[in-house]
C-alpha cells in the first residue's frame, strides 16, 4: 500500500489512552497518512472525566465524533483489545461510507448482547471490595502481557494507567449488523503467547469468507514489542475504494 495516503483511526484498550499508540501512529503519519489515537472519556489526559455515566455506549459515542467531527470519510477504523467493544458499537452510529475497513487487532469481538465481561475466560473485570464504580488495571506481571518490558518501561507504562469504569465492561453490546456490512474486514491474531481470549475469535471468524484473518507472532500488546510490523499490518488493511 505505499504510496496510498488514508485517514486511519485507532481506538485504544482498557486502561490507556491514545499515548499508548504514539509510536505506531507516528510511524504511519511518516509515510503519510492522517493518524487519529482518541483517549476514550475517562482514560488517559482524559481521567478527570470518569464518572459513573461512563460505559461502552458513550466510548462508542466518542469514536463517532471523532468521525463526525473531523468529517471523516472511507477510513480505516482500527480496534486493539477492549477496542473492539466500542468500535464495534461504534460502526451502528457512523454513516455509511465513514468506515471503508476495520481492522481488529487482538481485540474483543462481541455479537450483539455481549459484553466484554460475558468474553473474558477468567474472572469478569469488576470493581475491589468496598470501591464504588472503578476498576484498576491489572498490575500482575503477566506473560504475553508486560512479563517482556524493562523496568524503565514498565514504570512509565504503569504511572500512566488510569482505573476505567466497570460499565465499559458490564455494558452488553447493541449491534444490529452494521459492521458486517463495512467492504473490507481483518482480525489480526496475536500467537506469541497462550491466546485463550481471542484464538477462538479468530478461528471462528477465518470460517467467513468475508473476513481476512493474520497472524502476528508477537505478544498482545503489538504497539509496543512490534511497533513497525504492526504499522505495515494495519497498511496492509487500507480501504481499497
Amino acid at each position: 500500500m505505499a504510496g496510498k495516503r488514508a485517514t486511519i483511526v485507532i481506538v485504544p484498550g482498557a486502561w490507556v489512552g491514545g499515548w499508548r499508540w504514539r509510536t505506531v501512529a507516528d510511524d504511519l503519519r511518516d509515510r503519510g497518512h492522517y493518524v487519529f489515537t482518541p483517549t476514550l472519556t475517562g482514560l488517559g489526559e482524559r481521567a478527570h472525566l470518569t464518572s459513573p455515566s461512563v460505559d461502552l455506549s458513550l466510548h462508542a459515542q466518542d469514536i463517532a465524533n471523532v468521525f463526525k467531527y473531523e468529517r471523516i470519510e472511507n477510513a480505516l477504523l482500527v480496534a486493539h483489545s477492549y477496542g473492539g467493544m466500542p468500535a464495534s458499537q461504534a460502526t451502528e452510529l457512523l454513516p455509511a461510507g465513514a468506515v471503508g475497513s476495520i481492522m481488529y487487532l487482538d481485540a474483543f469481538y462481541p455479537e450483539d448482547g455481549q459484553s466484554l465481561n460475558d468474553l473474558v475466560p477468567g474472572e469478569p473485570h469488576l470493581p475491589p471490595e468496598g470501591e464504588d464504580y472503578l476498576v484498576p488495571p491489572p498490575r500482575i506481571n503477566l506473560v504475553g502481557f508486560n512479563a517482556h518490558m524493562t523496568a524503565e518501561d514498565r514504570a512509565a507504562y504503569e504511572e500512566r494507567r488510569t482505573p476505567q469504569s466497570v460499565h465499559c465492561f458490564a455494558e452488553k453490546a447493541r449491534l444490529t449488523g452494521k459492521r458486517e456490512t463495512i467492504p473490507q474486514k481483518t482480525y489480526v491474531i496475536a500467537t506469541g503467547y497462550k491466546n485463550d481470549t481471542f484464538g477462538p475469535v479468530a478461528e471462528r471468524l477465518r470460517q467467513r469468507p468475508d473476513w481476512r484473518v493474520e497472524e502476528m507472532p508477537y505478544t498482545h500488546d503489538l504497539q509496543h514489542v512490534a511497533a513497525k510490523e504492526t504499522a505495515d499490518m494495519i497498511e496492509s488493511a487500507l480501504p481499497l475504494a
